[in-house]
């Protein structure tokens, strides 16, 4: 199973190497990112050595991500999520050219348009409309996309909380109130079961958009919206992950503008 830490493990990497250049956990963070592919036979020693830290820092450093040692963050890098599934690409999908990758998103939008017709989207703007607490649960790859509905909804006079893996900790949810609505968003699926066991305690009125048709899964859920007709657990390119959200994204907004605004 994996960590609920490795959805956002690259997220704070990134931020660590851009928000404290003359820190400790830069210079950590900037080492482990310069040897991600031989990250498994990093040491502490050798990270001590290059980064020019202490054996405390190291330590201290893998706390604040959410692991109690480097054998437990490496360890994540074998489960890791990437962005648009990075580490699943084969060669051959490095050589796709623009004209494939147009068509590869053409066939998705069309994909997306057969399965979230107007009806499908009118039942996910109503919910919207008359819950007044609405959150959206998501993995941190996705949480920018997300951010941006947030944003556009403000427009429509809609409150919208967007919540990423930090989800435990979270004072929206240890105050949920009955008549909430909850929307996990989980195009592969695999943060949705990371977050299955801990949603089923919530309360409230509770959505799934995703890819992944594992009838499981969807038990948890009021309502399940999937964005394709095809099942799928691995979103090799990103092209519903990446390109996918964002597209439905952009049409619950301009269908709830259309309906409320």
């Amino acid at each position: 199973m994996t960590n609920v830490n490795n959805l956002g493990l690259l997220n704070s990497l990134s931020e660590l190497i851009n928000s404290h250049y003359d820190s400790g956990n830069h210079a950590i963070a900037s080492y482990l990112v310069e040897n991600i592919y031989r990250l498994d036979q990093v040491t502490v020693n050798e990270i001590i050595d290059h980064a020019y830290v202490s054996r405390s820092a190291v330590r201290r450093f893998c706390e604040k991500l959410g692991y109690s040692s480097l054998i437990d963050l490496k360890s994540s890098f074998s489960k890791i999520i990437f962005p648009s599934d990075i580490r699943h690409r084969s060669k051959e999908d490095y050589h796709i050219n623009n004209l494939q990758l147009t068509e590869l998103i053409k066939k998705m939008l069309d994909d997306i348009n057969t399965v979230f017709t107007s009806s499908v989207l009118d039942q996910i703007v109503y919910q919207i409309n008359r819950h007044n607490e609405v959150i959206l649960l998501c993995a941190n790859n996705t949480s920018n996309t997300l951010i941006k509905f947030q944003q556009e909804m403000i427009y429509a006079n809609k409150v919208i909380v967007v919540l990423d893996q930090k989800y435990r900790s979270n004072k929206y949810l240890k105050a949920l109130k009955p008549n909430a609505l909850l929307i996990t968003v989980s195009t592969s699926g695999k943060y949705a079961e990371i977050l299955n066991d801990f949603l089923r305690e919530l309360p409230g009125y509770k959505m799934m958009i995703t890819g992944n048709r594992n009838e499981n899964l969807a038990k948890s859920y009021d309502q399940v919206f999937y964005i394709s007709n095809s099942s799928f657990t691995e979103d090799y390119l990103g092209i519903y992950g990446k390109y996918g959200i964002t597209y439905l994204f952009d049409q619950i907004f301009l269908r709830y503008v259309a309906l409320f605004k």
